[in-house]
C-alpha cells in the first residue's frame, strides 16, 4: 500500500500531462495512450529503484521525533522523582538535552537511549520505578530528536557518540573515581544498537541492557523494505544502503550488532525481545546472546502479544521485576 501511494504521488504529473494531451489532441489519442504507457513503463522502475532509494535514505537520515511524541510533556517529576534539566555534548560535539536523576549512595546510573522517531519520554516509564528505589538515570534526546541538536541520523552508528557523551557526562559529574556510581547502558530498538556500539569501544560501564536491538543494518533494511513496502532485496536495498552510507557518512562498513557484541567486555548483559515483534524477530536477540562472552547473561523473550519494543507497556510489572533483578546483582 505504501509503495502504491508513493508511486501514485510521483506519477501524478505524468498522468496530468497525458490527460491534457488526450483532450487537446482527440485525433491522436491512441498515440498519446501508447506513449503514456511507455512513459509509465520506464518511469515506474526508475522512480521505484532510482529516486525511491534516494528519497528513503534522505528521509531516514533527516528523521526526528514523530508528531505524536513531540507533544508529550511527561517528566520524572510527574512520577514524583526529582530531576535536573541538563545539556551535554556527544563525543562528536553534537549538543544533547536530557534529564538527570541523582542516584542514592553508589547505586548505578542508567544511561537511557530511546528509539528512532521517539524521544527521551519513551524510556521514562521503564526507568522511573527504578529511580524510586534509588537508582540514578540520565535520559536524553538522541541527535536530531526532541530538544537535541539536528544532525544526521544513522540508526546507531553516530548515535553511539551520544551514548559515549552521556557516559563522559557522568564521569565529569563525579570526578572522584572512588565516589563515582557505576554506569549501566540501557537502550530500546535503535537506542539498543547505539548502546551496544558504544559498549564495543568503551570500558566505562558496569552492565548492558538491550531491548529489541536489530542484527545488522543490511538485514534490517531488507526486512523492513519487504514488511512495509513489499520491495525485493535487490536492487532497492542495495541502492538504499549506498545512498544511506553516503548521506550518513558511515565509514568502515555498516552496523553489525553481532560483531559489536563480540567486542563488548564481559559485564552482566540483559537482552529483551518478543515473539510478536514482526520487525525484529526474537532470533536476533538469541544470536546476540550466543555471541556474548559475558559469564552472566540473560535473555528474556516475551510472548506473541508483544510487538516491537512494547514489553514494558503491555507487561509493566514483569518488565520492572526483570530490570530490578538484573540490577540487584550489580551491587549497591
Amino acid at each position: 500500500m505504501i509503495t502504491l501511494v508513493f508511486l501514485a504521488v510521483l506519477l501524478i504529473p505524468v498522468g496530468a500531462v497525458a490527460g491534457i494531451l488526450f483532450l487537446v489532441f482527440p485525433r491522436r489519442r491512441r498515440a498519446v495512450l501508447r506513449r503514456s504507457a511507455l512513459a509509465y513503463a520506464f518511469l515506474v522502475p526508475a522512480l521505484l529503484f532510482g529516486v525511491g532509494p534516494w528519497l528513503a535514505a534522505r528521509a531516514l537520515t533527516h528523521a526526528g521525533t514523530r508528531p505524536m511524541d513531540r507533544v508529550l510533556t511527561d517528566s520524572p517529576s510527574a512520577y514524583g522523582v526529582p530531576q535536573e534539566d541538563i545539556e551535554f555534548r556527544a563525543l562528536d560535539a553534537v549538543r544533547l538535552s536530557g534529564w538527570f536523576v541523582e542516584p542514592s549512595g553508589k547505586k548505578p546510573v542508567l544511561v537511557c537511549t530511546h528509539g528512532l522517531f521517539r524521544n527521551r519520554v519513551e524510556v521514562l516509564a521503564r526507568i522511573m520505578p527504578l529511580c524510586r528505589q534509588g537508582y540514578g538515570a540520565l535520559l536524553y534526546d538522541s541527535r536530531s530528536h526532541g530538544a537535541s541538536e539536528r544532525a544526521m541520523v544513522s540508526l546507531g552508528y553516530h548515535e553511539k557518540n551520544d551514548v559515549l557523551g552521556a557516559v563522559r557526562y557522568v564521569e565529569q559529574r563525579y570526578p572522584d573515581p572512588l565516589l563515582r556510581p557505576g554506569v549501566v547502558l540501557f537502550g530500546v530498538s535503535m537506542g539498543a544498537v547505539a548502546a551496544l556500539q558504544a559498549a564495543a569501544q568503551s570500558h566505562s560501564y558496569a552492565g548492558l541492557i538491550l531491548d529489541s536491538p536489530f542484527s545488522s543494518l543490511e538485514r534490517t533494511v531488507a526486512d523492513h523494505s519487504w514488511l512495509f513496502l513489499k520491495l525485493p532485496r535487490f536492487p532497492f536495498v542495495n541502492l538504499f544502503l549506498f545512498w544511506f552510507g553516503k548521506m550518513a557518512t558511515i565509514g568502515g562498513g555498516f552496523l553489525d550488532s553481532e560483531a559489536a557484541m563480540a567486542r563488548v567486555q564481559p559485564v552482566p548483559l540483559l537482552l529483551i525481545a518478543s515473539e510478536g515483534d514482526a520487525r525484529i524477530p526474537a532470533s536476533v536477540a538469541q544470536s546476540l546472546y550466543d555471541a556474548s562472552i559475558s559469564p552472566r547473561k540473560e535473555l528474556k523473550v516475551f510472548g506473541k502479544d508483544v510487538p516491537h519494543g512494547a514489553a514494558s507497556r503491555l507487561h509493566p510489572e514483569e518488565y520492572t521485576r526483570l530490570l530490578e533483578d538484573f540490577l540487584a546483582d550489580l551491587g549497591p
